[in-house]
């Protein structure tokens, strides 16, 4: 197989070794979920407010009137596929500002220019810088966007591209239920062997209610994740119970997709340190995704 043959295979391959949820327009990568928490239920916390870990389902939810947020993550996704995370929340007298930088690297994809043994390996590499701004708009309203850089290198090939995610988020007059809206990686990646591509572009919805109950608070999420450019839709739905804000226990479920659906993963707290942990079975033989995010107030 040609260099060409290969980028090319590669290219039309790459969103299923990824995600094995069909095709896309580029950049399947900004699919992967790169926060524990917001895999562990199911992507659907598009109405999250002050979540750093939902920040990239709806900018929106990253205004927060608390302390400065780190967070940190690391995911083993499958296929040997990695992704790291870093992003971080500064909240100011307008509002609160974003930053985050994210890495994904596929090793060991190999290389043939004839049927046989492969003549040698490469890694595909993809990198995101996002900068964003949450404040309020109105009283009970807040909005957020973001802007992000992106790169991807595969093999000696490499392309660069902008997005942007825009939303909203409303503090209903019903005690615990919020209510967001979003659409996410709005943009395009740059001349790639000759042709452009746009980016993965959603429009989100959904609605959070969270209650007490006895030394528990209970959070239920349900979202609608539609792709503006094909006929791709996930509903999504999941629930938390968080006792004493010490352990959370979560569980989440995606439809749409060929080879996953339910998540699950955990959470505990102590003082300032929070850590999540993430599980994202696959069918068909792919394997499991696990994702660790460490969170830090100050």
């Amino acid at each position: 197989m040609t260099k060409k043959s290969c980028l090319i295979v590669y290219i039309a391959l790459l969103p299923c070794s990824l995600l094995a949820q069909g095709s896309s327009s580029g950049s399947s990568q900004l699919k992967i979920p790169l926060n524990a928490r917001s895999a562990a239920l199911g992507e659907a916390t598009v109405s999250d407010a002050g979540r750093l870990s939902s920040w990239l389902l709806n900018p929106a939810n990253l205004y927060s009137q608390g302390p400065l947020g780190v967070a940190l993550a690391h995911a083993q996704w499958i296929q040997d596929v990695q992704s790291e995370f870093l992003a971080t929340q500064i909240p100011i007298s307008l509002g609160t500002i974003g930053f985050a930088v994210s890495t994904i690297s596929v090793p060991g994809i190999e290389v043939r220019d004839a049927p046989g043994p492969a003549i040698g390996t490469f890694s595909a590499r993809f990198a995101a810088l996002q900068v964003g701004f949450a404040g309020s708009l109105i009283e009970n309203v807040s909005f957020g966007v973001s802007a992000k850089y992106l790169y991807q290198k595969l093999y000696s090939d490499d392309a660069t591209g902008f997005g942007v995610d825009i939303g909203l988020l409303y503090t209903t007059p019903i005690k615990g239920l919020q209510a967001g809206v979003a659409v996410t990686n709005a943009g395009s990646l740059g001349q790639f062997r000759n042709e452009r591509s746009d980016l993965p572009t959603f429009a989100r919805g959904g609605a959070t209610y969270a209650f007490a109950l006895d030394d528990f608070t209970i959070s239920t999420s349900a979202a609608l994740a539609n792709s503006l450019q094909f006929s791709e839709r996930h509903l999504q739905g999941s629930i938390e119970a968080a006792y004493n804000d010490l352990l959370s226990v979560r569980l989440g479920y995606e439809s749409g997709y060929v080879s996953r659906g339910v998540t699950a993963g955990l959470g505990v707290r102590y003082e300032f340190l929070q850590f999540d942990y993430a599980y994202v079975p696959f069918s068909l033989g792919l394997g499991d995704g696990h994702l660790f995010s460490l969170g830090f107030q100050f």
